[in-house]
Parts: structure tokens; C-alpha cells; sequence
């Protein structure tokens, strides 16, 4: 269900913080519904479970989950806002690291359109 890249310079448990942002930003999980657990998760993904478990706390640091001892992690209930002030921090860092690398202004206003019209 979630697409990681091994490849990628960006590490997996951040990977997996965004796919997870990404599902319920969907409507795949709503509030309150349960995500797999660390271990189920990091099986179906064939990745360390620490890895799950940092993503997972990260993401319970935002406020986007929440966990109950002996029951699981959940969605919390979030307004969107939440989710979009996360994902302008990210768009931001990202901006200012183009922009450091010497990327024109019209070449990230190219891969915005592209990634806009996927």
C-alpha cells in the first residue's frame, strides 16, 4: 500500500510519514481508524521495525496520530490544517534547498506544474 524507495536520498521513515499524510489526507484513514501496527508494518514493508516506530513518533509529535496503550496507533482528529502547516514546513525547506542549489525559479515552477498534473 505504501511506496517507499529504497533509493532515495530522502530517509524511509520520513518516506513513510508523508505516505501515511498522504493516505489520510485521502480520506484512506479517517479519524479514529486504526493504522497497522510497528511490527505488521515493518513486515509488510521488509523494513526494521524502528524504523515504523520513528516514523510513527514523529508523526504522534504533530498530532496526526495518537496511541492507545494496548490497543494501537490511530488517526487523530485532525483538521487539515494541521497537516498543511506540516507539509508547508517541508515545501518551504525544500524551496530555500532549490533555491541554495541554484535552481531557477521558472525550473521549480516546472516540477510544481508536473507534480500537479500527475
Amino acid at each position: 500500500m505504501f511506496s517507499l524507495d529504497s533509493r532515495s536520498r530522502e530517509p524511509i521513515y520520513v518516506q513513510l510519514e508523508k505516505e501515511i499524510v498522504k493516505f489520510i489526507n485521502l480520506g484512506v484513514y479517517e479519524a479514529d481508524s486504526p493504522l497497522p501496527s510497528v511490527r505488521a508494518l515493518a513486515t509488510e514493508l521488509s523494513i526494521n521495525p524502528n524504523t515504523v516506530s520513528k516514523a510513527y513518533k514523529n508523526l504522534e509529535q504533530h498530532g496526526i496520530i495518537y496511541t492507545s496503550p494496548g490497543k494501537g496507533v490511530f488517526v487523530n482528529k485532525t483538521d487539515l490544517s494541521t497537516i498543511h502547516r506540516e507539509a508547508e514546513k517541508i515545501v518551504f525547506a525544500a524551496l530555500k534547498d532549490a533555491k541554495n542549489a541554484g535552481m531557477e525559479k521558472a525550473e521549480v515552477l516546472s516540477i510544481v506544474n508536473s507534480v500537479w498534473e500527475e
